[in-house]
């Protein structure tokens, strides 16, 4: 046999035991793809509207602004449609947010309930379907109205929480809720409220204002006050709000123009 040259038996032997592996590998492709196919990724949600608007509730305090369903698209590109019975969504928009910190947001929506009035209903996607993780306490009275303006981590302590004007055509209070993402339902307990402040006018189909964050700085809440003549900030100091004038409102943009760190 020449030098370097193996024998014909091994070279057989390599060659049987390079296509087995080939063949393992492809098996083991096939096996990998059909478990992808029987338990494919968790699809979490990527965004959130309003469906289906309606008439029925009848209140017109966002014009247009009523609706029977919420619809989500999911990070997969499916889409899902809850309906809802006993009352309508009332608000401008849905919004997205993580309280849990789990890495996929929750939807935030304001329900108003037929008989109750408005209150904060918060969405999660479980079991492949939305379902309800939790409410705050109804108004309490059919067509009254809240306006959520913002969520962030006002108390400084790591967890988020939301802001909104209580009944902004009536009440025109601030209030502040914690969310217990431990507790099922979610809980909500009230952390500071004052008076005097607005962020919607009857019938405009915009939420004014909303939560100035800034580097370094606790966030601040940016709102009219009850008769539209000036901007106000409220900071949360010592567990209560303290509110001061940061100017002289002059439409919507000037409330805008205040959301900024300059």
């Amino acid at each position: 046999m020449p030098r370097g040259r193996a024998p014909r038996h091994l070279s057989r032997v390599f060659r049987k035991a390079v296509a087995r592996a080939m063949h393992a590998n492809r098996l083991w492709r096939a096996a990998c793809a059909a478990c992808l196919l029987a338990f494919p990724a968790q699809a979490d949600i990527a965004s959130a509207t309003y469906a289906e608007p309606t008439d029925r509730y009848g209140h017109g305090a966002v014009p247009g602004g009523e609706y029977g369903a919420l619809e989500v698209t999911l990070t997969d590109g499916r889409r899902h449609r809850l309906r809802v019975s006993g009352g309508v969504f009332e608000d401008t928009a849905p919004r997205l947010h993580d309280f849990d910190n789990d890495g996929t947001p929750e939807v935030v929506t304001v329900f108003s309930a037929d008989d109750s009035g408005a209150m904060i209903r918060i969405y999660g996607w479980q079991d492949d379907s939305l379902v309800l993780r939790g409410a705050n306490s109804p108004i309490g009275t059919r067509h009254r109205w809240l306006a959520i303006a913002g969520i962030a981590d006002f108390d400084q302590d790591g967890a988020d929480e939301i802001a909104y004007v209580d009944r902004p055509h009536l009440a025109r209070r601030l209030r502040l809720v914690s969310v217990d993402t431990n507790q099922t339902p979610y809980g909500f307990t009230e952390i500071a409220s004052v008076g005097g402040l607005t962020n919607h006018k009857y019938g405009s189909p915009t939420i004014e204002g909303g939560i100035r964050t800034c580097p370094d700085l606790a966030p601040v809440v940016i709102t009219a006050s009850a008769n539209w003549s000036r901007i106000m900030q409220a900071r949360l100091v010592d567990g209560a709000f303290k509110i001061e004038p940061i100017g002289v409102y002059s439409g919507p943009r000037s409330l805008t123009d205040a959301l900024g760190c300059d």
